[in-house]
């Protein structure tokens, strides 16, 4: 039989792929389904676990969610700023310097056309990778620290193997034109996105849940024995499969069997941070942005987002819906009501709310597993893991089985291709 080990987009959109064709089981430790792609309901709002967006660009993948949610799904562009001394600066900050006061303009624009013009290949870490590519002051205002309070770890100790289209190189004609006129196009990875119109990101997770028929909630797997290929759930009943799907978080799979020492120790390096959410139901604001970054320090959370911008329908009439983020180190811990207590303070300053009485309701969850960290061990890392799972006909793979930095179209593309290296065993 196939287990598959969780129940987020790639566990199910592999289920999807292969419900009616192979015999296999969905194990998730929850007692409802999605993972983080979820939405939970308090007080008639509805809150993510933050911001869950769609961006569509494989024919495959797009036309499966098109296909699930039909009229349920809104098309948006992409409203994003930054927020720097009372500006508000356009995303993405480096081809959007317009707004920004001219002195911190200038700073930017002469330092970027001198790390241009030098064309330094140093990019052995990311730290040196943005001053080479943006130049010292884009950095100081924007990239260093942003990304520090995104990942909370040294930038200097992070590789630039997961810049991707994360992060937008746009050449000099578009930084110059972005300083010194208003309007630019959205560059980026997700300039265009979509949302459901009704339900939150939970709706598109329980309608492919809906089209499988065994997944056992409640059930947490606690080890693999990957010689007797058998795995314990909580409750100490054994499974046995015969091919394995993995998509929770690597280093616990990992760690919680019975792998050699060598892959013990590899997964031990891994890295993560932990991201907690603050979500408040809240009154009606002006605010029209899908969310708003924080760089700067003396503000504890990194970005601002707007659920009823994504969709009106998240909230009761006259009301909205927001969540707040803020990144530790993976055994990092805040207090979260002093940290939810110091935020509406910020809220108020930053005249999203105008007093405590625009607050409806208030939710705090976490991601244990927020962020993967590409420090300079990873790659050497997941290649003795992945190797040794290899041989063990294992597949671990998507945002956190696979360790890495994602989104969700490609959660599910990861779903459907360890579907299809099952169903190319038996050719």
């Amino acid at each position: 039989m196939i287990v598959i080990i969780g129940s987020g987009l790639t566990a199910l959109s592999a289920g999807y792929k292969l419900e009616g064709r192979k015999d296999f089981v969905i194990f998730e430790k929850e007692k409802r389904v999605g993972g983080l792609a979820t939405s939970i309901t308090k007080d008639n709002f509805i809150f993510d676990y933050s911001g869950h967006l769609l961006h569509l660009r494989w024919n495959e993948t797009k036309k499966f969610v098109f296909d699930l949610l039909k009229e349920n799904l809104l098309k948006l562009n992409r409203n994003a700023k930054i927020y720097l001394d009372g500006n508000y600066v356009n995303y993405p900050f480096q081809i959007n310097l317009y707004n920004l006061p001219l002195n911190i303009k200038s700073e930017c624009v002469r330092d970027f056309l001198k790390a241009q013009l030098n064309k330094r290949k140093d990019s052995k870490n990311f730290r040196c990778w943005a001053l080479n590519t943006f130049g010292k002051s884009i950095c100081k205002y924007f990239m260093f620290p942003y990304n520090e309070k995104l990942f909370s770890h040294p930038l200097d100790k992070m590789s630039t193997a997961w810049l991707g289209n994360f992060v937008p190189r746009p050449d000099i004609n578009t930084v110059l034109k972005g300083a010194y006129q208003k309007n630019i196009e959205n560059i980026g990875y997700n300039p265009v996105f979509y949302y459901p119109k009704y339900g939150g990101i939970k709706s598109l997770t329980d309608k492919i849940a809906s089209k499988i028929k065994k997944i056992e909630t409640d059930s947490e797997i606690v080890f693999t024995d990957f010689k007797k290929r058998t795995l314990t759930l909580k409750d100490g009943t054994k499974i046995k499969f015969k091919e394995l799907i993995n998509t929770a978080p690597l280093k616990k799979f990992i760690l919680n069997s019975n792998a050699p020492d060598s892959v013990i120790d590899a997964a031990k390096k891994l890295r993560h941070n932990r991201i907690y959410i603050i979500n408040m139901g809240i009154k009606k604001t002006y605010f029209k942005e899908h969310w708003i970054y924080f760089p700067q320090k003396r503000f504890s959370f990194y970005r601002v987002g707007f659920y009823t911008n994504f969709s009106k329908n998240l909230a009761p009439y006259e009301n909205d819906s927001i969540y707040i983020e803020i990144s530790t180190e993976e055994d990092g811990f805040i207090n979260i009501e002093k940290a939810t207590s110091k935020i509406i303070k910020n809220l108020k300053e930053l005249k999203i709310i105008k007093n405590d009485d625009d607050i409806k309701t208030i939710l705090q969850t976490q991601a244990e597993f927020g962020y993967v960290i590409y420090d300079l061990e990873r790659e050497k890392s997941l290649k003795i893991i992945f190797d040794y799972l290899k041989k063990q006909n294992v597949i671990s793979t998507g945002r956190y089985g696979g360790w890495k930095y994602s989104f969700m179209e490609e959660n599910i593309k990861d779903g459907f291709e360890a579907a299809d290296i099952l169903f190319k065993k038996d050719l």
